[in-house]
């Protein structure tokens, strides 16, 4: 071991060498892996039949996700988000309301019908209309 902990590799005696500047704890980046762009997303090297997500570094809200089958052949796919934020629930619905009519408007058009001055229509009327038609 060298003085850093670290296994000796007498083939590649540059990799027994640590910097000592380098934080350990910065080095990590909780699972996720950041690429310069869609360049840097190809160039990233994943081992046989295993899949990766990648963030974007250059372009917000890009992401890819690239996946490579039995024989190492890697496929990549391109995919934009962004954040969702909780919208304010509503009591009332979403309704158009150019589709009806005002209490004002309806009782207009009532007193038009032949209705009474308050704009109601009695059942005794509308019944003895249709009695008079119908002989």
């Amino acid at each position: 071991m060298n003085q850093f902990g670290n296994p000796i590799n007498p083939m590649n005696p540059y990799m027994n060498m640590v910097n000592p500047y380098i934080n350990r704890s910065t080095q990590q980046n909780n699972g996720i892996i950041w690429v310069q762009g869609i360049e840097g997303a190809k160039a990233y090297q994943i081992p046989q039949n295993s899949n990766a997500v990648l963030l974007d570094s250059e372009r917000e809200g890009i992401f890819y996700i690239k996946t490579s089958d039995n024989i190492g052949m890697c496929n990549l796919r391109v995919f934009q988000y962004s954040e969702m934020t909780e919208q304010p629930t509503q009591n009332t619905p979403n309704v158009d309301m150019s589709q009806y009519v005002t209490r004002d408007e309806l009782n207009a058009i009532l007193s038009g019908l032949g209705g009474n001055s308050n704009g109601k229509q009695s059942v005794s009327t509308a019944k003895s209309a249709k009695s008079a038609d119908s002989k």
